[in-house]
């Protein structure tokens, strides 16, 4: 078994966020036997990387018409564009061999998809960590509706944002390939960290 932190910011490379890769590494939980950092429309390789004892990955999250995307094992990015249509993307993240997972649907802050989530062909739901409890329900609920999987990410910015809830996967995760077979076949689940 395995559990990442599915998706985290990072400063200089999300500009909404003031954590940085030591912050992360100094401050993450020992629960977390990796994490994933999704930053907004970064896909590139990250110049440093402070985390020598346990896997850190790379998704990404994007922005559609209808909400926040995150993407895991996608190789590029369509050009940002504020008309960009959610079916187009999701189709984008999985010609290349990745899951789209719907971010924060039902949210009162973010970019969510809300009920409109049900129209779309997402691998998964994300519980997010800087949700309340009502919207972890209404994300649970759509997953179940959809059949689909559910992950949990902090969708930390900072340090006090993090080691909120994590995924915890059924077999250990050494590569993005291993999430990606282990999203679509259902073998993960939100977890509490704290």
């Amino acid at each position: 078994m395995s559990v990442i932190d599915m998706h985290l910011h990072i400063k200089y490379r999300s500009r909404c966020s003031n954590l940085s890769l030591d912050d992360l590494y100094n401050n993450i939980s020992d629960r977390f036997d990796a994490v994933c950092i999704t930053d907004h429309w970064k896909i590139n390789p990250l110049l440093y990387n402070p985390f020598v004892d346990k896997p850190l990955f790379l998704g990404v999250e994007v922005t559609s018409t209808m909400g926040d995307i995150l993407a895991y094992g996608v190789r590029s990015v369509p050009l940002k564009n504020k008309h960009l249509l959610a079916e187009n993307l999701i189709d984008y993240i999985h010609r290349q061999g990745g899951i789209a997972v719907c971010a924060h649907p039902f949210s009162n802050r973010h970019d969510g998809f809300e009920d409109h989530v049900y129209a779309y062909d997402f691998d998964a739901i994300e519980i997010n960590g800087a949700l309340d409890k009502k919207y972890h329900k209404m994300a649970e609920s759509a997953a179940n509706e959809m059949d689909v999987a559910l992950i949990g990410g902090s969708d930390a910015h900072s340090i006090s944002q993090l080691n909120t809830i994590g995924t915890q996967f059924d077999i250990p995760i050494n590569s993005i390939e291993d999430i990606i077979k282990t999203v679509k076949n259902k073998m993960c689940n939100p977890i509490r960290i704290i």
